[in-house]
């Protein structure tokens, strides 16, 4: 997962984790989109542990895991 992000207040200009030499394979720091829409919720002000209930009474979360990236916070 490659993403380039501009703005918004955060640390921009670093690489966060390690592949391997042919990019292929995740060695050191896995993320994954959540970890990046936790962060973007966390510079926004919405809380990431955030619940909405369906009409049956269930709750659903809005992420799944909640830990923004703090190299971007």
């Amino acid at each position: 997962m490659s993403v380039l992000l501009a703005g918004g207040g955060m640390r921009m200009g670093q690489v966060i984790g390690a592949t391997d030499a042919r990019g292929e394979y995740v060695e050191e720091r896995p993320l994954d989109p959540n970890d990046l829409v936790a962060t973007l919720y966390h510079h926004m002000g919405i809380d990431p542990t955030l619940e909405f209930t369906d009409h049956s009474g269930r709750p659903i979360r809005i992420l799944d895991r909640t830990a923004p990236i703090p190299e971007l916070v």
